[in-house]
């Protein structure tokens, strides 16, 4: 079967920055592959465009501009925000925020603003909202291992859902959310 819309596909990969050369970034094999759900409006469309019309066993080799890929750096999404302004979270307070972080902060105004946090001054932290790998091309290398046609309730939610409803091989001991 070809990877076509409203297939899932099932992938492993190296993601490398920049080529072949450069810093391997992400690691997906066949013992924790990459699953989707091709053309859900989800995925890079640079990305999509690449596997668009493999089959089942092929490889595939390919760079993304970072134009193609996460766009260059904006400097309107690096935002201050005052501590006075950020709403307490009795789980996680202010105060234990470092550098680098990764932040979904809410002010008393109800916006919130998410990205890594840049800088962590007395009065404000400056947190950078653009996607990590703003700015940097992306080498792709590895294997399409599966192609099937999505099931109905994949294509009501618009990705791939394990047989049984969860991830297999989970690490999760309890819900993320209590």
């Amino acid at each position: 079967m070809k990877v076509q819309t409203g297939c899932i596909i099932e992938l492993k990969y190296i993601l490398k920055k920049d080529n072949k050369q450069g810093e391997v970034m992400e690691i997906m094999d066949e013992h924790w592959p990459f699953k989707f759900l091709f053309g859900s409006g989800i995925l890079l469309p640079a990305f999509e465009n690449e596997l668009d019309g493999l089959e089942d066993g092929m490889n595939f080799r390919f760079q993304l501009k970072a134009e193609e890929a996460y766009g260059l750096p904006d400097s309107s999404k690096v935002v201050q925000v005052f501590k006075d302004d950020i709403e307490e979270d009795h789980r996680y307070p202010i105060d234990n925020y470092e550098k680098g972080d990764f932040v979904n902060l809410t002010s008393s105004k109800s916006s919130t603003v998410s990205g890594v946090i840049k800088e962590i001054s007395k009065d404000y932290i400056l947190v950078d909202g653009n996607h990590v790998m703003a700015g940097q091309d992306l080498f792709f290398e590895g294997q399409v291992l599966n192609v099937r046609k999505a099931r109905e309730d994949e294509l009501v939610h618009k990705r791939y859902i394990e047989p049984n409803g969860i991830r297999s091989h989970s690490r999760l001991s309890e819900p993320p959310n209590e």
